[in-house]
Formats: structure tokens, sequence, C-alpha cells
């Protein structure tokens, strides 16, 4: 496989086909930044494009739309605390403090490198270990897939910057969000009040969006006082070799989260980011640094959704089946050309294999030399004046929510989550654990179901069934701590 994967990379370097791979990274990047459109949409606009092209041609340029949509969250979540994609969400907690205290180049350049190093991660073991850990993954039943959510739920301890019952209660305010709409099996009405609009739930785009974004541009009218001064005066990046060393071991571990959590289908980059953040600061020696402008936040988060890149390709490319949304739409890629992803692809169509390792890494490092070369560009945008930029925002934040289910109601659900996004923070509320339950809401709520349906209402299989069992222990253990810390917090000193 080494052999194929040199071999498409250097037909890869033809003028003609790195064309079309920019173009697809270019429209990533674009879909990734803006508030509202995602990966998803980009890759599936490109789509039909592929159908004139040659089939490595047609999915080396979908594999650099992926990638490119999944970075491109990262610029206006470090910039405008307005995270692009689901992915994204973690890097605002570290990444627009930072940027606001006057290191936006630094911010983004951290971001950017840490993305490439979770792409290039996530290569590793989608070429070296694919068809060993899809086949693991695929072996998750209902009981390992609920207590897996249940573990990452009680990540909320560490997410919850201090306060555990304040975050408990915003992971519960996320949960019980989630479960709004038809029920996802049985299909009854929950919490619609008769509203035909509230009957689709809740999408993430407006609830993610008015979280971060609207509560954001909120306090930015509300505290006129408030200013974001980026330095320029910064030679190369900002990054110091002695801090990317000192988060080596933080980017592996994000990375292996990312990977796993990847590879699961339905999951994705979209938690992975949330985990792999929790995990470094609950691993960090100074917790108290992270959400103020930690660069070990920004390493674990962007670490890990890019990480989970190369894990959602795993299952498609051997088992046939999708890790997340993107990779549903990739399969309708390999069908346009009459491929079928799948164990037998290895066999009938080895070349293509190898070209979408070469793919991989060739958009990693165009992605990352194009990011860096045009760094210095983006904190420009802090300089702004606030009355030209703040109109623009909301207008690009309504003209995203609307095209992501082309519903009105959804833009006033932003509006309605940006204030209460607003009071939550204000009141000392965290939003990482509220979005972290909402998330992780329907796939908790969905594996507990069919666990117990499968069972016949027996839940002994969550104990008795050696993952399961491991995954809860963890699960009990995070939660041990958070109240061991809790009753610390509360003792008298003597």
């Amino acid at each position: 496989m080494l052999e194929l994967f040199l071999v498409n990379l250097g037909q890869l370097l033809v003028p003609q086909t790195l064309a079309v791979m920019l173009a697809g990274l270019l429209v990533g990047l674009f879909f990734g930044a803006l508030p509202g459109l995602s990966a998803t949409m980009a890759v599936a606009l490109l789509l039909p494009v592929t159908f004139a092209m040659e089939a490595d041609v047609g999915i080396a340029m979908l594999i650099a739309t992926y990638i490119g949509g999944i970075t491109g969250g990262l610029v206006s979540a470090t910039l405008l605390r307005i995270p692009g994609t689901p992915s994204s969400i973690a890097t605002t907690f570290d990444g627009y403090p930072l940027a606001r205290s006057g290191e936006a180049t630094k911010a983004l350049a951290t971001a950017m490198v840490a993305s490439a190093v979770g792409g290039l991660m996530s290569l590793v073991v989608l070429v070296a270990f694919a068809p060993v850990l899809a086949s693991v993954a695929i072996r998750f039943g209902p009981q390992e897939f609920t207590s897996l959510t249940i573990a990452a739920l009680m990540l909320v301890v560490v997410l919850s910057q201090g306060n555990l019952l304040k975050g408990l209660l915003s992971a519960a305010l996320g949960l019980a969000v989630a479960t709004v709409g038809f029920a996802p099996i049985g299909g009854a009405q929950r919490f619609t009040f008769g509203t035909i609009d509230l009957a689709a739930g809740i999408g993430i785009v407006p609830f993610m969006v008015g979280l971060f974004a609207i509560s954001e541009m909120i306090r930015q009218t509300v505290e006129p006082s408030l200013r974001i001064r980026p330095s320029f005066d910064v030679r190369g990046t900002g990054i110091r070799l002695a801090e990317f060393v000192a988060n080596g071991w933080n980017m592996l571990r994000s990375g292996v989260i990312g990977i796993v959590i990847g590879i699961l289908p339905g999951i994705g980059g979209s938690a992975s980011n949330l985990v792999a953040y929790g995990a470094a600061r609950q691993a960090s020696k100074t917790p108290e640094r992270f959400g103020k402008g930690e660069v070990a936040g920004i390493y674990a988060s962007e670490t890990a959704n890019n990480a989970s890149v190369g894990g959602a390709l795993l299952p498609l490319i051997t088992l046939g089946i999708p890790g997340d949304g993107v990779t549903a739409i990739l399969i309708g890629g390999f069908t346009i050309h009459g491929l079928q992803p799948g164990p037998l692809l290895f066999r009938n169509a080895p070349d293509l294999i190898g070209m979408i390792y070469a793919a991989f890494f060739t958009a990693t490092l165009l992605l990352l030399a194009i990011q860096l070369l045009t760094i210095h560009l983006f904190p420009r945008v802090l300089l702004t004046p606030r009355h030209l930029l703040l109109p623009i925002l909301v207008m690009l934040m309504v003209v995203g929510t609307y095209a992501s289910g082309n519903r009105l109601f959804d833009v006033w659900l932003m509006l309605g989550f940006g204030v209460l996004g607003y009071g939550m923070e204000r009141y000392g509320f965290p939003l990482g654990p509220m979005v972290l339950g909402f998330v992780l809401g329907p796939i908790f709520e969905t594996s507990l179901r069919r666990a117990v349906m499968f069972s016949g209402g027996d839940f002994m299989p969550f104990v008795t069934r050696p993952v399961s069992a491991v995954l809860l222990l963890m699960a009990a253990a995070l939660l041990a701590y958070g109240l061991l810390g809790l009753a610390r917090g509360r003792r008298p000193r003597s």
C-alpha cells in the first residue's frame, strides 16, 4: 500500500489535478468559515461536478473539500467566536480569548498547525490499521454506544470551570433541548407545544450560531468598552518550538480521541473536539487557564477534529459504512463512478485506495501552506469598525442559518439561543456542557432505547459486556472526581 501511496502522490502533482484539489480546498474553506454552512454542504455541492472527472481525480477533489471544510471553521471561531462548523466549537473557548488579548496571529497559527498534525496522525492510522480498527468499531453495540456517551457526558465535570452544579444544570438543559421534536424511536412528538415548526426539532446550526455568535454580538453591543487590539508586530507565526513540543502528548492524546470518535458512526468531529478539550483540561497542571487563551485548549480541539476526518474514512473504505454525514455523501461519489466502498475495494481498486491516502496527505499540507502564507491577512478583520462589522456578521449568520434548513423559524431560534447564551455566561453557567449535552443527547437516547429493546428490558448487558463496563467505570471515575473536588471546595479552611 505504501508503494501505491507514493505512485499516486506523484500523479497528484500534475498541475491540472492540483488545480482541481485547490478548488475543492477553497470551496471547503469558504463553507467551513461561514456560520450555517458546513463541510457536508460543500461536498454535496461539488459531488455532481465530479461526474465528468476520472474517478481518482473526482474522489481527490471531494477529499480536499472535506478537509478544507472541517479546517475552515477555525478562522471564524478564533477571530469572531463564531464556530464555522460544529467541529470548531471548542476552539472558541481559548482561540477567541487569545485573539482578543492581541495575539490573533498566534491563535490562528496554533489552530492551523494542530489541524495539520491531527490530519497527518489520522492518515498514518488510516494507512497502517484501517481494516483492524474498523472491524473493532463495527462490533460496538447499543450498550457500548450508550456507555460511551455517558462517559463523554461526564466530561461536564472538567468543562464546568470550577462550578460543578452549574455545569450539570447546563448539560441537563442541553439534553432537554435535544429532545424537542419527534422521538428518534417511536416518532412521538415531544415539547412541541402544538407548534409544527418545533416538530422537526432544534437544528445544530441555529443552536450553535445563536449560543456562541449572537451572544457575542449582544456582548459587543452591551459592552461598548470592549475592544480587540490584534498585534501585527509578530515575526513568523508566533508559535514557539518549545510550546509546540510541550503539547506533543496533548496532541497525541487528542488525535487518538479524534480518530476513535471519528470511527464510531454518528458521532464525528462535533463531539471529538469537545471531548478532547475536556481531556486536555483535566490532564493540565493549570486547568484554571483554560477558557482564558490557553494554547493547549486550541491544540486539543483542532487536533481532534481533523483526526476525526481520517477516523470517519476508516469504516467507509473498509466496511462501506459512513462515519459521518460527509462520508455518507462520499458514498455517492464512489457510486457515480461505479465503485462500491467496502472490503472488496482493496482488491478491486487498490489504486483508488492509494489515491485517497495521497489526496489526504496532499490536501493537508497544501491547506497548511495556504493558511500560513495568508495568516497575517485574517486578523485585520478585527480592525474593521464595529458599526460595520457587526451588521455584516449578523447578516451572514441570518443567511447561513436560514440556508441550513430553509426555515425562517430557525432564525428566530438562533436569536433566542443568543439571548440565552448571553444570560448563561453572564451568570456563570458554562456553555461547553450544554453543547455536549445537545450533541450527545440524541445518540444517547437512541442507543439506550435500542439496547433496552434488544435485551428485553434487561440492563445487565451494560455491565456484563466488557467494553461497556469499562466505559461506565470511566464515567463513574469522572463523576467521583468532580464530586470530590466539590466536597473539597466546600470544606472550611482551618
